[in-house]
């Protein structure tokens, strides 16, 4: 009987360090990112969450919703990244399908260094844009990804800071 409480004993205080070090992962990486500003005018159909970066990398998160006078499907959301000398870091374009009468989800994650605002815009769908499209997917592929880093390579990342 003495084994099984002290086997219960060491499964409860494994399980509290695995979510200790989950919280700490998320509350230390969530800590360094910093709001950034937006240049420019956000469309009205377009919500802002949240703009953030960090040293490294980044994520403006927002919502958009069809007006009565604008119908969005279609045109694109172009986002616009810069670092603190106005300097364009990178653009990235999302195409605006099956947009209703619901709020929609969008999500930009960039991972370049010294991002500092963005700018936002809605834009037709037009022959110029399509090869702004092309243009900006060759020139700023590997600064926009597709999602967070996930949590088990930060905790991975972790692990290995500890033992190696």
């Amino acid at each position: 009987m003495d084994k099984v409480k002290s086997f219960f004993k060491y499964g409860i205080i494994i399980a509290f360090l695995n979510f200790l070090t989950f919280f700490c992962a998320y509350v230390g990486f969530n800590s360094t990112y910093k709001n950034i500003d937006n240049i420019g005018n956000i469309p009205s159909e377009v919500k802002i969450e949240l703009a953030q970066a960090t040293s490294v990398n980044g994520r403006i998160y927002g919502k958009i919703t069809n007006s009565k006078e604008n119908d969005l499907n279609g045109k694109y959301i172009k986002t616009q990244i810069f670092n603190k000398q106005d300097s364009l870091m990178g653009t990235k374009f999302i195409k605006i399908k099956n947009l209703g009468e619901e709020e929609k989800k969008f999500a930009v994650n960039f991972k370049t260094e010294g991002v500092k605002k963005y700018n936002i815009e809605i834009v037709d769908d037009n022959s110029y844009v399509q090869e702004e499209v092309i243009r900006s997917i060759k020139l700023y592929g590997k600064v926009f990804t597709k999602e967070e880093l996930k949590t088990y390579a930060i905790i991975l990342l972790i692990f290995y800071a500890m033992f190696a």
